[in-house]
């Protein structure tokens, strides 16, 4: 199964010209007491215990048996459509109760100015459950339409359940969109950082490699958290994904999540708008492997493969439960584009943290004696992203805390992270401990590296015109560079995909690799601004 959207083609009726709302059934969704759930979240906010909500999520009832409109095109295909409205939204989603694809089926959503598009849905988003949750599209009127081919006429099955209303959370994510109350792009605080910002040049190389590995979920249709992909002692891309235990709610089919939502130009700890960083990576549903209060984690495994084009991470981590010299976190604050924040101080751990509402955990503690937070925070929505130690291994998860921004700087107070090495072995059955998942060989490792997919990608025209040489080498590489226009860089992995060198690439560059011992390596070049690659074999035999 591969549950990822294909992000190709645009739905049929663009290239017809179909006519569009005076024949198609318009579905307005009613008015609901904004001003009420506000109050609500204000409350919510601060306890961190649930999701961030971003939307209202209205139940429904509409599909292709009750509703819409089909049109039956010369060759004997035929398009259904329909259009929901929710004045004022910022955003709308939708939960389909019923969804099944037949080969060829197509589903498209689309805004009113045809501005931002999501799909198609096909064939390969069929899940055993036969639900399906979809991402984000911005505005107040969403068109769904399908396509189904004649020669499976009758086959698809669409219908309906919810539709929600985003209030405080919109798609495209640009400045000036969103009015004077609501914004959604920089709704986090102004203290944060986009994750390309500095943070040490002791950890830039895991920041490169962690980032790819986060994404960013639209929680049963209305809330939000984040979390990470996470790598299993086999190495072998299962797509499993570490997130809170306090997240999990609704139907995980249900759930979407977004990978490599990243700022092209990073704003750090200003009130500068951060520009919006385009990515086509989501992926629908995912089912429960393991949660557990006890370190508030929860392991997912998502229900469809990570196409290897799209350069994702799987993150290493460390169950020793040894308290590390300083942390790193990576998530999306308030739904917000990616961001990354460092303590420099050793976290302290706590046995007994009852977290507000939430139940009692075992966690981490980045603690007001330390100050806080050195770099960036956290805020609510970033329930369940990852910490990580100066080997760029994951210890743990976000939990809750008072963390938060004053201005341009952090309010020095607490965060919580449930902790790793307890979530490893604690409680009896697979269900409710990471190890059975995270360790299928039984080998009981303390650590586990990263895997990077990125290593099995090449483009063929760098491939022409760049040369790598000699190879194998006794200590030194050279890096020549046909008909160079353009600026690259360059990453040196070693065979457990770990970065040992880094840095832009010059023509003609000698790169001394005396430092490093004996072994296989990868050589990843990447032309900066077209983000192509190759990857080269490098033998380095002294």
């Amino acid at each position: 199964m591969a549950a990822q959207v294909t992000n190709e083609g645009k739905p049929i009726s663009w290239k017809l010209k179909l006519q569009q709302t005076k024949a198609v059934q318009t579905i307005k969704l009613p008015s609901f007491d904004l001003k009420a759930i506000q109050e609500e979240d204000k409350v919510n906010d601060k306890l961190q215990a649930k999701p961030w909500r971003f939307g209202y999520k209205h139940t429904v009832d509409f599909g292709l048996e009750n509703s819409g409109l089909w049109t039956e095109l010369s060759n004997g295909d035929r398009v259904w459509r329909i259009l929901f409205e929710s004045k004022g939204a910022l955003s709308l989603n939708f939960i389909f109760d019923k969804f099944f694809m037949p080969q060829g089926g197509k589903v498209y959503l689309y805004n009113e100015d045809r501005s931002d598009l999501l799909g198609a849905y096909t064939d390969i988003q069929n899940q055993i459950s036969g639900t399906l949750g979809t991402w984000l599209v911005k505005g107040d009127k969403v068109w769904i339409e399908y396509f189904e081919p004649k020669k499976v006429k009758g086959q698809g099955k669409l219908h309906i359940a919810n539709a929600t209303h985003g209030y405080r959370l919109g798609h495209d994510y640009q400045k000036g969109y969103f009015n004077d109350e609501e914004k959604a792009l920089n709704d986090s605080g102004d203290c944060n950082h986009d994750v390309d910002c500095p943070i040490g040049s002791d950890w830039e190389q895991h920041k490169g490699l962690n980032k790819r590995s986060v994404a960013m979920i639209l929680v049963g249709g209305s809330g939000i958290c984040s979390g990470a992909l996470i790598n299993n002692t086999n190495n072998n891309q299962i797509p499993y994904f570490l997130t809170a235990n306090h997240c999990l709610g609704g139907n995980l089919n249900n759930w979407a999540f977004r990978f490599g939502w990243i700022s092209p130009n990073p704003v750090c700890a200003a009130t500068t708008t951060s520009t919006n960083g385009p990515t086509n990576m989501s992926i629908s549903g995912a089912t429960l492997r393991a949660n557990n209060s006890n370190s508030d984690v929860a392991l997912l495994e998502l229900n469809g493969t990570i196409p290897d084009d799209w350069d994702r991470v799987w993150a290493g981590w460390d169950r020793t439960d040894v308290a590390p010299s300083f942390v790193v976190g990576i998530h999306h604050p308030e739904g917000d584009i990616m961001k990354i924040c460092r303590d420099d101080n050793v976290p302290i751990k706590i046995a007994q943290n009852a977290g507000g509402s939430s139940p009692v955990a075992q966690t981490w503690d980045i603690t007001t004696a330390g100050g806080g937070w050195e770099l960036g925070v956290t805020e609510v929505g970033s329930s369940g992203s990852a910490l990580f130690d100066p080997n760029g291994r994951i210890i743990g998860q976000l939990y809750g805390g008072g963390a938060g921004c004053a201005g341009t700087n952090d309010n020095d107070l607490h965060d919580f992270y449930g902790r790793f090495g307890i979530s490893w072995d604690s409680g009896s059955i697979a269900s409710t401990r990471l190890n059975d998942w995270l360790d299928p060989l039984g080998t009981n490792p303390n650590t586990l590296d990263a895997l990077d997919t990125a290593l099995a990608i090449n483009d063929e025209t760098l491939e022409r015109n760049i040369t790598v040489f000699p190879n194998p080498t006794s200590g030194a590489i050279q890096i020549k560079v046909k008909n160079w226009i353009s600026d690259f860089e360059y990453e040196i992995y070693n065979t457990l995909g770990q970065v040992v060198r880094l840095n832009k690439l010059q023509n003609n560059e000698i790169i001394d690799l005396g430092n490093l011992s004996s072994d296989i390596y990868f050589i990843k070049i990447t032309e900066i601004d077209t983000n192509r690659s190759i990857v080269k074999k490098i033998v380095l035999d002294k």
